[in-house]
């Protein structure tokens, strides 16, 4: 029994990145989350504009609230993959 606990602890084991593989990896996640969140931005943007001419010409709400919502959400959710991404791919 003590034989095929050793086995299975053995087969967990875990191994650090080396760091040649780790910054690159680093990098890319930094440069998208950058785009992610630019993408998130420029989103907002439009569906806040669309939310003002909605609100303007005094018309029932429509897609753009819609829009705002998830522009912010997409926004956390990507910050929050990030800093899950950094909690298992430590620098």
């Amino acid at each position: 029994m003590g034989t095929v606990h050793m086995l299975a602890a053995g087969s967990l084991a875990y191994k650090q990145m080396p760091a040649d593989v780790l910054a690159p990896l680093m990098q890319l996640l930094n440069w998208l989350l950058w785009f992610v969140l630019l993408v998130c931005l420029a989103w907002m943007i439009v569906s806040a504009g669309k939310l003002w001419l909605v609100f303007r010409s005094d018309l029932a709400m429509n897609d753009a609230s819609h829009g705002v919502l998830m522009s912010l959400l997409g926004a956390v959710v990507a910050s929050t993959a990030s800093g899950i991404a950094l909690a298992f791919l430590p620098a």
